[in-house]
């Protein structure tokens, strides 16, 4: 029994501290990490396993520290120009006018299927619609098509587009969010006021309030509140 509890506290201790651990590492070493961000992830998962197996949770707390602390120390050195060839991987371009460079896929060790399949969800099926393509240090492709093949802009047309943003949203599951309100020099007074002349009495029945780019306030109201 003792074993058990001993584990059981080990297990959430562990559990804790590698998720705000976690908090503490760029979200780029989440989505799309470099190298040395691999590495340091790959580490990481071993080192935060180790007390589950050695029953040492000092020795893993000081190891997780300490990779932390080594990523976060790279991920500044990459910032150093000098530094970013030994840091990061360079863009290569892999195809260039509607040519793909062989040596460049080789040295990429990108397959033709994989290209393929990669420029397909670009939206891309000719190569020869390819003005550029290029994978970017975190592995991601990027497509320039030729400008005959590029989807067509408000300036082609001699439109003027309105100015674009963001929706905000004010409230989510009936909760106000204070610092989105904060943010848009917004008070609950008036968002209550712009509900009520919507004819909503309880905003804390609404999955979702949204403050558009032009400032019209946008309720959007689940089914089981339009069935009552």
């Amino acid at each position: 029994m003792d074993d058990f509890l001993s584990y059981t506290v080990r297990v959430i201790l562990i559990f804790a501290f590698t998720y705000f651990a976690g908090r503490i590492l760029p979200k780029k070493a989440i989505a799309q990490m470099t190298a040395y961000e691999f590495t340091g992830v790959m580490l990481f998962t071993t080192v935060a396993a180790e007390p589950l197996v050695t029953k040492v949770t000092v020795k893993a707390v000081y190891g997780l520290g300490l990779i932390i602390t080594l990523m976060l120390l790279a991920a500044r050195l990459s910032l150093c120009n000098k530094l970013v060839r030994i840091m990061e991987h360079q863009p290569s371009v892999i195809i260039n006018n509607g040519q793909i460079d062989a040596r460049a896929m080789k040295e990429t060790s990108m397959s033709m299927n994989q290209l393929m399949g990669l420029l397909r969800q670009k939206g891309y099926d000719n190569v020869q619609n390819i003005a550029a393509a290029v994978i970017e240090p975190q592995g991601n492709l990027s497509v320039i098509p030729k400008a005959g093949f590029r989807p067509v802009q408000p300036d082609d047309l001699n439109l003027t587009p309105q100015p674009a943003g963001m929706c905000l949203p004010l409230i989510m599951d009936g909760q106000i969010i204070q610092p989105n309100l904060k943010y848009s020099d917004l008070t609950e007074d008036w968002l209550v006021q712009q509900l009520a002349r919507q004819g909503v009495v309880d905003f804390k029945s609404l999955p979702l309030v949204q403050l558009d780019p032009s400032g019209k306030v946008l309720v959007i109201r689940s089914d089981a509140v339009e069935r009552q």
